[in-house]
């Protein structure tokens, strides 16, 4: 799932976005950080930063059972309310009256996020994966639509990348807590290497 944190629609009510289905398959790149040769001519050398790491998968969605049961909102939107809440993660958001009133209707009240911010996006893939992350990229393809020409079928590539401790506010300290731990579960894993190669003999 992906939860946004900052989203004043919902106030301090985190906005969860549950994958209908899991991706099939998830790419995952590592690029090394780069910083300038200090005897200069523009040489590059490995900064001691933890890698870039980017995500991309391709999410799901099909409208076909809740039209089945007759679902009100599916039956009103299809799948639109879904793809509305990925593509709030890209947006700039902020306390407009209407975001006030639906906020103070849910408890939430609303935030003063400022209009130039996007949402803070928490991505969970199982329980070794929960990390902070910004959203690079988001392909939508609508393949069925209702009579109402509302998409009933759809799927969103998403491309994002994760943020690592040293791209967080030190004061955020909910986002740092999860970069943190984001990093120290792949380090825990990565001693337990050797001990699950001595299992597979």
């Amino acid at each position: 799932m992906l939860l946004s944190f900052d989203d004043p629609l919902l106030g301090v009510v985190p906005n969860i976005i549950i994958f209908q289905y899991n991706p099939v398959s998830i790419t995952r790149v590592f690029t090394p950080p780069q910083r300038a040769d200090a005897t200069g001519g523009g040489a590059t050398r490995a900064s001691a930063q933890p890698a870039k790491e980017t995500y991309n998968f391709t999410l799901e969605m099909d409208g076909t059972d809740g039209l089945e049961r007759e679902g009100v909102l599916t039956t009103t939107f299809g799948v639109g309310p879904r793809l509305a809440a990925l593509e709030m993660l890209m947006q700039p958001v902020g306390a407009s009256p209407l975001a006030a009133l639906v906020g103070g209707l849910l408890g939430g009240g609303g935030s003063n996020i400022p209009a130039s911010r996007v949402p803070l996006v928490i991505m969970a893939w199982g329980p070794t994966r929960i990390a902070p992350v910004k959203l690079d990229s988001l392909t939508i393809s609508e393949t069925g639509f209702d009579e109402l020409l509302n998409p009933i079928h759809a799927t969103a590539q998403v491309g994002l990348t994760i943020m690592r401790p040293s791209d967080v506010d030190d004061e955020d300290i909910f986002t740092q807590a999860a970069a943190t731990y984001y990093q120290a579960a792949r380090e825990v894993q990565a001693v337990l290497s050797i001990p699950q190669t001595l299992e597979l003999l």
